[in-house]
């Protein structure tokens, strides 16, 4: 009987393991439906904190700059301008509340500015995507891709020094 006995309480140790195991997947999956929710809700205020960070960062930058352009934010789009060059900064969320979220990063020319090479090739555009993620302190979206992952603050240092990368190789002769 002892065999029995132990046999019944491998079972049950057993079937003990199963559940606890089921409830560690259900709290997994509860926690990434929290982690979803999170970033989905945070992502488009983040990227606002984006465009405020580079309107508080341009006026600084332009003080200081000596033999280039000045930055220009243009708010509708929104797009930095440098020169003839800019950087447009796209937020994609196809469905409220829903994923896929994308930040899309785009250098090219200006739209606004007069061009004289008709019959040459313009320069191609540059383009970086981006999808919001948790930081590891779970109080802030980063944005992960093309770029690794960076905080809204570097992505804005970021994208001012590439458009003046940018600019400097494609600028008019």
């Amino acid at each position: 009987m002892s065999q029995d006995e132990s046999l019944a309480d491998r079972l049950n140790r057993l079937a003990q393991q199963k559940r606890l195991e089921l409830d560690a997947e259900k709290q997994i999956q509860m926690t990434q439906e929290q982690v979803n929710q999170f970033i989905l809700r945070e992502a488009r205020p983040e990227f606002d904190r984006l465009v405020t960070t580079l309107e508080g960062k341009i006026p600084e930058v332009n003080s200081a700059l000596k033999d280039l352009p000045i930055f220009e934010l243009r708010k509708h789009g929104p797009y930095v301008k440098q020169g003839n060059s800019a950087a447009y900064l796209s937020f994609v969320q196809p469905i409220l509340n829903a994923g896929p979220v994308l930040l899309r990063l785009s250098f090219g020319r200006e739209p606004e500015g007069l061009y004289a090479d008709f019959f040459s090739r313009p320069p191609e555009p540059e383009r970086y995507e981006l999808q919001p993620a948790m930081e590891h302190s779970p109080d802030r979206v980063v944005w992960m891709g093309d770029l690794g992952e960076i905080s809204s603050a570097a992505l804005a240092d970021f994208l001012l020094t590439h458009l003046t990368e940018y600019y400097l190789e494609h600028k008019p002769s």
